[in-house]
């Protein structure tokens, strides 16, 4: 009973390691593989011990061992929150591979690893206000040639699913241009969408926007409330779109069902 979920986590918390490289290394264009995982204060290669997801941190105080500069709080943070994320999956979103084939486990795993790689490209976009076509591009070509899978969205339905994810952003961004005489949409979060509509189709897709749109509002507003946000202030939009992805995708169905419980008992009542 508990296995499971074990595994999910443990997979998580490696994967968030790994993660971090992404982070660090796919901005500056430096190779995911090589050096070694190393210290950035004194360049000492990290031993195996000391490259244990979250324990190691804890082990060694939040310091480097070599040098014991500080390490920075935001690599067990994105491991932990990989954890996370990967036992929410599996409690929020388990497989429905009923009948099992090769085919349904490639799409299933297909949309997981999506949702997990929002984690990195969410950071980079915070840190550097990018969204690496590595990242969005690779889905959407597999999500396109998925389609044709038994078991899968048909192409048309991947095909609604990009015109409205990635559509709708283009739309916006190009009259938000108009208006604001300035560029008002990354073409990152206009690709992100497009590939997450190819995956799970225009209802999820245009969820995701609005879930994000949301988010992205009530951010805004705690910052003008501080007195934090003026018109040079950048707010990267891709960790809500992000958010809004996995709001729709573990909940999007149930909350449909209650607004539509709610709007039946406004029109009936």
């Amino acid at each position: 009973m508990f296995i499971i979920p074990l595994m999910a986590a443990v997979y998580g918390l490696i994967l968030g390691s790994f993660f971090n490289v992404l982070i660090c290394r796919i901005p500056e264009k430096k190779s995911i593989f090589r050096p070694a995982s190393h210290c950035p204060k004194c360049k000492t290669p990290i031993k195996p011990l000391h490259n244990i997801p979250v324990f190691s941190y804890l082990f060694l105080g939040g310091k480097c061992h070599s040098c014991k500069q500080p390490i920075p709080i935001t690599y067990p943070l994105i491991e932990t929150l990989t954890g996370g994320a990967a036992l929410a999956i599996w409690y929020f979103y388990p497989p429905s591979l009923q009948p099992l084939s090769w085919q349904s486990i490639v799409v299933y795993a297909t949309r997981v690893s999506f949702l997990l790689l929002i984690i990195p490209i969410s950071m980079i976009d915070l840190r550097h206000y990018i969204i690496p076509d590595l990242f969005t591009l690779p889905f959407l070509v597999i999500a396109a040639g998925i389609a044709f899978l038994p078991g899968s969205p048909t192409p048309l339905t991947a095909l609604y699913g990009i015109l409205a994810g990635g559509g709708l952003l283009l739309a916006i961004g190009a009259i938000g241009s108009l208006l604001l005489k300035k560029d008002a949409m990354g073409g990152g979060d206009i690709k992100l969408m497009a590939a997450a509509g190819a995956l799970w189709g225009a209802q999820t897709a245009l969820l995701s926007i609005l879930f994000g749109a949301l988010l992205g509002s009530v951010y805004g507003i705690v910052l003008m409330a501080i007195r934090k946000l003026n018109s040079d202030h950048q707010i990267p939009f891709g960790p809500f779109l992000g958010a809004g992805v996995w709001i729709a995708v573990l909940f999007g169905d149930k909350l449909m069902n209650s607004w539509l419980s709610v709007f039946d008992r406004l029109a009936g009542g």
